[in-house]
C-alpha cells in the first residue's frame, strides 16, 4: 500500500486490512514494539468475531532490530528524553492521521476508533485525545494514556476511553497507569477501567472486550 501525504514524504507501508465495508465502524489496531501487523492481526481474531467493525491493522513505520536479528517493528523511539520522545510520536501520529483520511475517502466510516497495545496504546491515546475530530474512542491495552503530550484534554470529552490491563502486568503498576487516567477523569473524559487475568499481552478476553467496547 502506497500512501501520499502533503508537500514533503511520500511513505510505502503495509497495513493488514479485515472486513473492509464501507459505511460501517472502523478500528485503526495498533501493535506493541517488536511486533508485526500480522502478528497482532493473529492476536485480535477474537475481536473480529465479537464484532462487525472493518479493522486496519498498519505496520510500525520504524524497523526495530537487536545484534544479529530483526525482531520487528515500532511506532516511536524512547531514549528517557520526553522531547525527543514527543518529536517522534509526533511523527507516526502525523503518518496516522493521513491514514485515516485515506480511510475516510476510501470506506466513509460511520466513525473511527483507535486500539492499541503496549507501545500502541501510548500512541493511540495521544492520537486519539488530541484529535477528536477524527476519533470517537479508544482502547488503551497494557499502556498507559499518554496524558501529558495532549494540549487540550478538555477537548476530548467526545472521545469514550477504555483502559485495560492485566492484573499480573508488572509493566504497568496502578501508580502508573494513574498517571494517565486521573488527567482524564479531572478532565471530564469518560474512561472505563478493567482488569483481567494475565500479565502483558492482549488476551482473547481483552480482545473480544475492546471490540464490544467499540461496537
Amino acid at each position: 500500500m502506497e500512501a501520499e501525504f502533503p508537500t514533503t514524504v511520500t511513505l510505502r507501508t503495509f497495513v493488514r486490512v479485515r472486513r473492509a465495508r464501507p459505511r460501517t465502524p472502523l478500528v485503526i489496531a495498533l501493535h506493541g514494539m517488536g511486533m508485526t501487523a500480522r502478528t497482532f492481526e493473529r492476536w485480535l481474531e477474537p475481536a473480529f468475531a465479537a464484532g462487525d467493525q472493518s479493522w486496519w491493522i498498519p505496520q510500525g513505520i520504524l524497523p526495530r532490530e537487536e545484534p544479529e536479528r530483526r525482531v520487528g517493528h515500532a511506532w516511536y523511539v524512547f531514549d528517557g528524553d520526553q522531547e525527543r520522545l514527543k518529536e517522534s510520536m509526533d511523527a507516526a501520529r502525523a503518518y496516522l492521521v493521513g491514514l485515516t483520511e485515506l480511510a475516510l475517502r476510501a470506506l466513509q466510516p460511520t466513525r473511527v476508533a483507535i486500539l492499541g497495545f503496549s507501545q500502541g496504546a501510548y500512541l493511540g491515546s495521544y492520537l486519539a485525545l488530541s484529535r477528536p475530530d477524527l476519533y470517537g474512542a479508544v482502547v488503551c491495552c497494557c499502556g498507559r494514556p499518554k496524558t501529558e503530550f495532549v494540549a487540550d484534554l478538555g477537548g476530548a470529552r467526545g472521545v469514550s476511553v477504555l483502559v485495560q490491563t492485566g492484573a499480573e502486568d508488572a509493566a504497568m503498576p496502578p501508580e502508573v497507569l494513574a498517571r494517565g487516567v486521573e488527567p482524564l477523569k479531572a478532565a471530564g473524559v469518560p474512561v472505563t477501567e478493567r482488569a483481567y487475568p494475565g500479565g502483558h499481552r492482549l488476551t482473547p478476553e481483552m480482545a473480544a472486550d475492546a471490540a464490544r467496547f467499540l461496537a
